[in-house]
């Protein structure tokens, strides 16, 4: 893995390096467009993609024309998703990132040689950037397409580009698929100048595996990263490495997207069918020693679909998306300030405006007023005091937190005991389960006991309470 500035990339082309709104360390918040779509692949020798092609070409193209109505900041699909075909007629049509945004899009494999000939077939409308690779008709490539505008260095105008970056290691599987299969990059890009900005770089699923100790010291200081995956297991130990690399520095300038499919992703190989049943695991990390942690935002956000833990090991705020399909839509602060007053200099990290969930009726992306928490389908082990946690939650998932937590007793020492960083169902720790009492999507053993005794033991003493004579 070789980090690479954009700029170098670039100049080769006559071109400058962009200067994109995200990476601007000023107090102007930015927007964010992420898809999370429901896994329906095909795997064969020729790589990854949709298996609904009708699907696909009618959810991303929705994705990029609202990106584009919106002028969203940073928009970005997960590894293996977006249609190359959907990608070209945007950019022909042009749908396409205005100056200061950025298009950070898995897309679908793509053979090497097809690439080139789709460099001839943009070259009106866009300048294709990849690396040398050399032709291996029979591999495929798993690629990044970062799309954007920037300036040619004669000064003749801007030019619309599209920067491929493709992954640089191999998962690792029973099959050997991507091992035997895929057609490896080396380089990472990474945008941003080196000093007085924010940097940006992006991994793809099992490139992490080659991210090592010198890669994080080089990007985690006003560093935003990137990583998208189309992965069974996001939670396994190796997947996870580089976020304990990137999250053990000191500072609070460091922040990380993680973007995957959605639950339950369906593989078709040879006409058979595999389901995963896997979590998404998507979620933002940050450091913030600003963040926003009081229960109007925090409570906000869980309406739509995104929700807060304390990593405890770390001291980081992880965020988690719901693990069912949907497109979300963000505020967010920039990852540092630079030259901003301290009055007006708070962080206070991610905060969700809008979630769509797609209407597969009318065939469209449809706003979501509350996502599905899965609370609803828990509270039968509370028992009697199911009614009661559930008006509770209507109005604070937080204040079910505490409720729970004092029913078990588990709360610490002090007044600040109702803090989210000190109550333990708020807390994840290296494995990242999630024992969250009101999100309740992460179906581990270890979560799902966690929350059926703690309701349990609330529904017992909901008993006692009412028995007068008992109480």
């Amino acid at each position: 893995m070789l980090i690479t500035l954009v700029a170098d990339a670039l100049t080769a082309h006559g071109l400058a390096a962009p200067t994109l709104n995200v990476l601007t360390p000023d107090v102007n918040n930015y927007s964010v467009l992420l898809l999370q779509p429901h896994g329906q692949i095909e795997a064969s020798a020729a790589g990854v993609r949709n298996r609904d092609r009708a699907l696909a070409e009618d959810q991303f193209g929705q994705f990029l024309r609202r990106a584009h109505e919106l002028q969203v900041d940073l928009s970005i699909t997960p590894e293996y998703s977006m249609p190359w075909d959907v990608l070209i007629g945007a950019i022909k049509a042009g749908t396409a990132p205005a100056t200061g945004k950025i298009w950070a899009l898995g897309c679908e494999s793509i053979q090497y040689t097809r690439l080139k000939e789709i460099k001839q077939d943009l070259a009106e409308r866009a300048i294709v950037v990849f690396e040398d690779l050399g032709d291996e008709p029979a591999r495929f490539t798993d690629p990044l397409a970062y799309v954007f505008a920037t300036e040619r260095t004669d000064g003749t105008g801007a030019r619309m580009v599209v920067l491929v970056q493709f992954k640089t290691h191999p998962m690792g599987d029973d099959d050997h698929f991507e091992i035997n299969g895929l057609q490896r990059g080396n380089c990472v890009y990474r945008f941003g100048p080196p000093a007085q900005s924010i940097g940006l770089i992006s991994l793809i699923c099992s490139d992490v595996f080659g991210f090592l100790d010198q890669h994080a010291e080089a990007v985690y200081d006003r560093g935003l990263t990137i990583h998208i995956q189309l992965n069974p297991k996001p939670r396994h130990e190796q997947y996870r490495l580089y976020r304990d690399r990137l999250l053990r520095f000191q500072g609070d300038a460091t922040e990380l997207i993680c973007l995957n499919w959605a639950r339950n992703v369906c593989e078709w190989s040879s006409d058979h069918e595999k389901r995963w049943s896997n979590i998404a695991a998507s979620a933002w990390y940050l450091k913030s020693d600003r963040f926003d942690d009081r229960d109007a935002p925090l409570c906000a956000n869980h309406l739509k679909g995104f929700y807060y833990t304390w990593f405890r090991q770390h001291r980081a705020h992880a965020m988690f998306f719901n693990y069912d399909p949907a497109m979300f839509l963000l505020q967010a602060s920039k990852v540092a300030h630079l030259g901003v007053a301290a009055a007006v200099s708070r962080r206070r990290g991610p905060q969700v405006t809008n979630t769509f969930t797609w209407n597969s009726e009318d065939r469209k992306w449809i706003e979501q007023s509350e996502a599905r928490d899965g609370f609803d389908e828990v509270l039968a082990e509370s028992g009697s005091a199911g009614d009661e946690l559930r008006r509770i939650c209507g109005t604070s998932p937080l204040a079910v937190e505490r409720v729970v937590a004092l029913c078990a007793g588990r709360i610490t020492a002090g007044e600040s005991w109702h803090d989210v960083r000190s109550l333990d169902s708020c807390m994840i720790d290296a494995t990242e389960i999630i024992r969250r009492i009101t999100f309740c999507q992460d179906t581990s053993e270890e979560a799902t006991a966690f929350r059926i005794e703690r309701l349990r033991r609330c529904g017992h003493l909901f008993e006692i309470r009412r028995q007068e004579e008992s109480f």
